[in-house]
């Protein structure tokens, strides 16, 4: 979430450029601060809507007086201004940010860093990360040190398009030229604010990042260039006053919005009103707020907002990999002081010569602006494809479960009580210790030369019914039908649950074939099988598909016949009230309401205990460490709710429902290890790889089978 200076305001006059220079300071103060996580700032990126409205304003002031003083439009001397103003420093911060991520960031990200770059040359970054944050499987990785860019192709975009529409309204007239652009104002923006409602309620990503969802915050701006209130010029106290409650909202939405505010939707029109209004007050009263824009301060920081915003964000991203630790308070203003630094060497030697060298027009514009795309895709190229290696030890023989694990565990199912004479529901196993391949991968700190799946391929290591589409998607409300295993087996058992249950698949599978069992599917992505409202990330909203698919798997399981279900889920999904990871008293609550579903259709549910939580991206984390892969274990305490465990355990005693314990499949007392053998366990920050899930199956198979069978007579 960022923003910048973007256009040179040489049309205005002295006093006008010296507010706009103050608004300009204020957006770009409150978008440093937000980064830096500055207490009190949790909103600070309203400063990319302040800086959207602002450039809707002047670009179209530029355009409407050239139309109405010359009765033409330029498109050469536009868009050399534009290369000036936005294209040499964009190229220098691009190769900077590459150069010095290429020494420090963790090798794995470099990939993906070079396409950013490109995506930055091409003017289409906000796309990419728009991608990426709505797709599930990516959603969860660090950001990129070139994210910032994403505004910057909005308002690129929004230049290529907005120039010719305002020619095409303006053509064959020359009175009715502001009347024109102020319709066209009124229609985009009106367009752009319904389809970025719309598109917030299916992917909160696109909403976010998307031109045709935040043109209505330029158009906005368009909208103040050509309807200025003249009431309020003739009224100089009323004016201030609006100068001052438009300051007020953009700062009240800075220190009053959070990460769990849902935008940008309808609280997005708070900072756009504001800045708004601070656009049409005025200033000729002695209680306006220019003695502040027009500080000196104020107006060092304003003039360099551009600079200022493009150097923060990759020194505040690359210093914690260059420093090896998380910032802590002091270290991320000591990096906004350090950004500082940065713009204020390429204001001097960089932005101000060059935006003020008139004579880069017309083919030397040109000229200069395919240099710096050109500089800026080949560093991008150079970087993707020449990523730094991430090599540990030596190949490492395949991890192996011994014939003493899965017997041990196959006897404890029965309890020692022979069924033949007095038959008793078999049990699940208790704690008994962590596996020995646990406890051998622990005697290990070097990442395996043959690791599967390999650092590079890990993302993409997930479960077959992503591919079969059988992990339903976050718009759908209805399962499909998805038979593995035996789909003539007299034994069906399914798999309910979110991604954490879908990640088992692979070994479950395993099972299902060689037990004959027909195994069903129903899983959803980021969907508890706990009767609870949850919140999505990805669609920011209330997960109501969520609610809406529970109903339908119910009559789904009654229909597919199905007796037992494995019933599994993230542990850390968030409160549709708090939008904070659920409670404990939550997940008692709807679990208990999950299982007293179930067990009113007749099916026994078998409640899996979640797998360990890295919390980081596990393959990102082994390339920076491949010779000290310790650095990357999550201890247990950290790694495991043990309120959530308390609430399994105390619900399978009171319901008689069978409960998985799976810690000692990942961890010892002390650690977890993310490699185990020549496996690697997690493909991102939790969830565990389909190699490790099918390394398991033995496990899953001796634990399951007697208690599979028996809820299934």
């Amino acid at each position: 979430m960022t923003s910048r200076r973007v256009d040179d305001v040489s049309s205005t006059s002295t006093r006008r450029r010296s507010d706009i220079e103050g608004l300009r300071a204020l957006a770009v103060a409150m978008v440093l601060l937000y980064h830096a996580h500055v207490p009190g700032f949790g909103g600070g990126y309203v400063g990319v809507d302040v800086f959207f409205v602002l450039s809707g304003f002047l670009i179209t002031g530029l355009l409407v007086n050239e139309r109405e003083q010359t009765g033409r439009i330029s498109f050469s001397l536009f868009y050399s201004r534009r290369v000036r103003r936005i294209l040499p420093m964009s190229a220098l911060v691009v190769v900077a940010t590459l150069v010095t991520s290429y020494m420090w960031i963790e090798p794995l990200r470099l990939r993906e860093l070079g396409s950013d770059a490109i995506g930055t040359a091409s003017f289409s970054s906000n796309f990419l990360f728009a991608n990426r944050g709505a797709d599930y499987l990516q959603s969860t990785l660090p950001p990129s040190p070139l994210q910032h860019y994403w505004s910057l192709a909005v308002e690129e975009q929004f230049y290529v398009v907005w120039p010719v529409l305002v020619l095409v309204v303006c053509l064959g007239v020359r009175g009715s030229v502001r009347r024109r652009v102020s319709l066209l104002s009124i229609v985009v923006a009106a367009s752009s604010f319904v389809a970025c409602m719309i598109t917030m309620e299916r992917a909160q990503p696109w909403a976010f990042f998307a031109p045709h969802t935040r043109a209505f915050e330029l158009a906005l701006g368009a909208l103040c260039a050509t309807v200025p209130l003249a009431r309020l010029h003739r009224s100089p106290l009323l004016a201030s006053f609006t100068s001052w409650a438009g300051i007020a909202l953009i700062i009240a939405s800075a220190t009053n919005f959070s990460e769990q505010t849902r935008f940008p939707g309808p609280w997005v029109l708070v900072p756009v009103v504001g800045t708004m209004l601070a656009l049409q007050g005025g200033d000729s009263h002695r209680f306006a707020p220019n003695l502040i824009l027009r500080a000196a301060p104020v107006q060092w920081l304003g003039s360099r907002s551009y600079s200022a915003y493009l150097w923060h964000w990759p020194v505040l991203i690359i210093a914690p990999a260059m420093l090896g630790n998380e910032l802590t308070g002091t270290q991320q203003v000591m990096c906004l002081v350090i950004a500082l630094g940065f713009t204020e060497l390429g204001h001097v030697l960089i932005e101000r010569p060059v935006h003020r060298n008139h004579s880069l027009e017309g083919r030397r514009a040109l000229s200069l602006a395919l240099a710096t795309i050109l500089i800026s895709g080949a560093a991008g190229a150079l970087v993707r494809n020449n990523p730094r290696t991430f090599s540990g030890g030596e190949d490492v023989a395949a991890p192996t479960l011994d014939s003493t694990t899965t017997s041990t565990l196959a006897t404890s199912t029965t309890s020692g009580v022979p069924t033949t004479t007095i038959p008793v529901a078999p049990t699940l196993p208790p704690y008994q210790g962590p596996l020995q391949a646990i406890v051998d991968a622990t005697k290990s700190n070097v990442l395996p030369a043959n690791l599967t799946p390999s650092l590079g391929d890990a993302l993409l290591d997930f479960a077959a019914v992503y591919q079969d589409d059988c992990h339903t998607s976050f718009s759908s409300v209805q399962q499909k039908n998805c038979i593995f295993g035996d789909p003539n087996g007299t034994t069906s058992v399914g798999l309910y649950g979110d991604s954490h249950a879908a990640q088992w698949f692979p070994g479950l599978e395993k099972v299902a074939i060689k037990r004959k069992w027909k195994l069903i599917t129903y899983t959803k992505r980021g969907c508890p099988p706990a009767d609870i409202e949850v919140w999505s990330k990805v669609l920011g909203r209330h997960y109501t598909e969520c609610d809406a698919w529970r109903e339908n798997v119910y009559k789904k399981m009654v229909d597919d016949k199905v007796k037992v279900v494995l019933v599994a889920q993230f542990d850390r999904l968030l409160s549709k009230e708090t939008k904070i990871p659920i409670w404990q008293r939550d997940w008692r609550i709807g679990l208990q309401g999950t299982i007293d579903i179930l067990k009113g259709l007749g099916i026994t549910p078998i409640l899996f205990a979640d797998t360990p939580f890295p919390a980081r991206d596990v393959p990102t984390c082994l390339s920076a460490s491949p010779k000290d892969i310790d650095v990357c274990n999550p201890i247990p305490s950290a790694a495991l709710r043990a309120d959530i465990a308390e609430v399994r355990e105390d619900l399978s005693v009171k319901n008689s429902v069978p409960l998985l314990r799976t810690k000692d499949w990942f961890c010892t007392a002390n650690i977890c290890p993310v490699v185990v053998g020549n496996i690697l366990v997690y493909r991102d920050d939790n969830h565990i790889t389909s190699a490790y899930a099918k390394f398991l199956g033995p496990v899953l198979d001796a634990a399951l089978e007697p208690v599979v069978s028996w809820y299934s007579k």
